[in-house]
């Protein structure tokens, strides 16, 4: 699991190309021409190994789509599909239910498998993995995987109750050593560095994001993001606002937006915050703000240091994960539709292979 904050959870989405000023924020172009209205003539349809509605977990180092499926005698199976043509190609078949994929730049998979029997399974794919699955007693489990070397992970367990206990494993040999003192969600940066936010007890104003030697980098975080060089924060504000910041973290930070007070979110970002590429970050915002019985509609947004952009698309779910290394977002209930990040675009891609115009 990538990077949360509380197990309440924040959800997630994102998009498109930098542009304004700081502080500014750009409107929408409503004279943009739709995106995905030049479709080839013919598309292949998807293949009918994967069946009509895979569930879709993110990106692999090389840009394909992750979606897993029923396997033919139960269990599930992980397949890598490309986006514009449908071709796909089975990475992992299971007799359990993979309800978690993360890719890492190395090109190895780590796949959450979901066994039934209250442990927490973390499989491994790719070339000189351990013979074993990473097997941890819990509730429900948090990870963070280090981006300089994929053979060391964050692994926390949680219990019936929340609490928890945090390992550090070894991919190598998946072993697990016992970290104390540590918060429930240790992040991996560049570089071997490590952040978190250290919950004070209040869940209206956030917690202090700290690095791995206990220096404050800001009071008061809901949801952060980095690249290893920048950071984006969420930051909860007197009234129950939220402001959004940008910066290196041992600085000023500079706002570039700030989400008016409500009661829907109070103490919980709307919507996660994903790295989209070198010095910027997408999130999804709301796009009712003033909908008192929660939001329905959400617009994909860019961070950077010239400002914030929101997309002209607005969206049903607030569910989002990125691909730094392809530049694009999937979002929607089923991951269904991409967001070029750097050019604001976006696409249903599952219609697209089955022949329709997207959107």
């Amino acid at each position: 699991m990538k990077k949360t904050w509380m197990l309440a959870a924040v959800l997630a989405m994102v998009l498109a190309a930098a542009g304004c000023a700081p502080g500014e924020e750009t409107q929408p172009e409503q004279d943009e021409a739709p995106a995905g209205s030049d479709q080839p003539e013919e598309v292949p349809g998807i293949s009918p190994d994967i069946g009509e509605e895979p569930q879709v977990m993110g990106f692999d180092a090389e840009g394909r789509i992750l979606a897993v499926s029923s396997g033919e005698a139960g269990g599930s199976v992980l397949y890598a599909v490309m986006p514009e043509t449908g071709t796909a190609e089975e990475i992992v078949r299971t007799e359990l239910m993979i309800t978690e994929a993360e890719s890492h730049k190395s090109g190895r998979l780590l796949l959450r498998l979901d066994s039934g029997e209250g442990e927490a399974r973390l499989r491994l794919v790719g070339e000189d993995m351990a013979e074993k699955d990473l097997i941890v007693e819990s509730h429900d489990i948090a990870w963070s995987w280090n981006p300089d070397d994929w053979t060391q992970l964050y692994i926390t367990a949680f219990d019936e109750n929340w609490d928890f206990e945090v390992y550090l494993a070894d991919a190598s040999s998946g072993s697990l050593e016992a970290v104390e003192d540590a918060g429930p969600f240790p992040v991996w940066t560049e570089a071997g560095g490590v952040i978190e936010i250290l919950d004070d007890g209040n869940l209206e104003d956030g917690g202090t994001l700290v690095d791995g030697g206990g220096s404050v980098i800001s009071e008061n975080v809901l949801e952060f993001s980095t690249d290893g060089t920048m950071f984006v924060i969420a930051k909860a504000v007197t009234g129950g606002g939220i402001d959004y910041l940008i910066g290196n973290g041992s600085g000023e930070w500079l706002q570039v937006f700030n989400l008016p007070a409500g009661d829907q979110w109070l103490g919980l970002l709307p919507a996660k915050i994903e790295p989209a590429g070198p010095g910027r970050f997408a999130t999804l915002l709301p796009a009712e703000t003033d909908a008192m019985e929660g939001v329905t509609a959400w617009q994909p947004a860019v961070i950077s240091t010239r400002g914030i952009r929101k997309a002209s698309a607005v969206v049903e779910s607030p569910v989002l994960t990125c691909s730094p290394e392809a530049s694009a977002c999937l979002t929607g209930a089923m991951g269904e539709r991409i967001f070029d990040t750097a050019d604001g675009t976006v696409v249903n891609w599952m219609e697209q292979l089955k022949g329709d115009s997207g959107e």
